[in-house]
């Protein structure tokens, strides 16, 4: 893994951190439905945020592939 993969894993797990607080900070609004609440937040938000890591992830390593070459 190189170190622009590196920086992509880090600003991921800072961004999974803020969903989780944003998350809590919404289904706690109304208590009797947190649980659906949160899950809905967070899972909403926490898909798409897996799915540009992976491309993020995938591209930069293409990427340092083709300077190699």
């Amino acid at each position: 893994m190189n170190f622009s993969q590196k920086i992509v894993i880090a600003l991921v797990d800072i961004a999974l951190i803020v969903e989780l607080c944003v998350s809590m900070y919404f289904a706690n609004q109304n208590p009797d439905r947190f649980t659906p609440l949160f899950m809905k937040y967070f899972f909403s938000m926490l898909i798409p945020t897996l799915i540009l890591a992976k491309v993020g992830v995938n591209r930069l390593r293409f990427k340092k592939l083709e300077w190699e070459a």
